[in-house]
């Protein structure tokens, strides 16, 4: 099954940096991008309490304007999604991506992108948002749940795009940040950019390992940065990424270590929040 680019778009202020992030991506990689438009009925306020002192007559008159009124929002967020992806998929071809298409699927966020998973090779989404709750409901609420659950590369769109040339690379000297410092040498999204490869942590054991990161990264022909930082390790990552004007932020997802217990907890949505450029969560 060929696999593509996977980009959730919804809402007015997550779609394009999601669209340009997926058409770099699927640029780099090679590979057809599909642009993808959730419908998740959960997402929506739930219905108003009819109780009270309304007589059944009246409870049965506003339920069935209440129905009316659910079916008509549900074809006006199909009929816009509809135009949106429309739109996005104009664009990207005219950016000069031919292979462009466009889904539109019914039902939770999490479940439709479980089911295709197989044919994912990169999924893109917009970061939850503090500000925008409509936008966040329809994709940021659910961020750490297809985080958790997706095993595909996630790239998450943090505002508006422009073309990486650097990333961060956060290291911790374990087994699985070792492997990911491999994926980071083979995956064609990160060739040809700096590397600036910091650990938030002062071990010398550690610190062993870091090195060593380092001269395999540099002997593949990296250009690498090294830092080793201190501190609360989300806030450690941003702070360092901000005053080095980084472009990119890539971290594994899953394990037991500091920084990747960190990643799949509560901290998750805040550095997501907080951070600025775009977050690449290698497998």
């Amino acid at each position: 099954m060929e696999q593509r680019i996977l980009a959730c778009v919804d809402g007015p202020h997550y779609s394009k940096p999601v669209a340009a992030l997926s058409i770099w991506a699927a640029s780099r990689l090679s590979v057809p991008l599909t642009l993808l438009h959730v419908l998740d009925k959960s997402s929506r306020q739930p219905e108003p309490e009819l109780s009270g002192n309304l007589s059944a007559g009246s409870r049965e008159q506003l339920l069935q304007e209440l129905v009316e009124l659910d079916g008509q929002r549900a074809k006006l967020e199909m009929k816009h999604g509809k135009v949106l992806l429309s739109e996005l998929a104009d664009d990207a071809k005219a950016k000069g991506l031919n292979d462009v298409s466009t889904l539109q699927r019914h039902g939770n966020l999490v479940e439709t992108l479980l089911e295709l998973e197989a044919q994912t090779r990169v999924l893109v989404l917009g970061k939850s948002g503090e500000v925008h709750q409509s936008d966040a409901r329809a994709i940021g609420s659910q961020l750490e749940s297809v985080v958790r659950s997706i095993k595909a590369h996630t790239l998450i769109a943090n505002g508006e795009f422009s073309t990486p040339d650097s990333y961060l690379l956060a290291f911790d000297g374990s087994d699985i940040s070792e492997k990911l410092v491999e994926k980071a040498l083979v995956t064609p999204l990160l060739a040809g950019m700096t590397c600036h490869l910091v650990m938030v942590e002062d071990s010398q054991e550690k610190l062993a390992a870091f090195k060593r990161a380092a001269e395999r990264l540099q002997a593949a022909g990296v250009n690498v940065v090294q830092a080793q930082l201190t501190g609360e390790v989300h806030r450690a990552i941003l702070d360092y990424q901000a005053s080095n004007q980084v472009d990119m932020i890539v971290m594994g997802a899953y394990g037991h270590s500091k920084l990747r217990q960190f990643f799949v907890g509560s901290n998750t949505t805040k550095l997501l929040i907080e951070s600025t450029v775009p977050m690449l969560l290698i497998r």
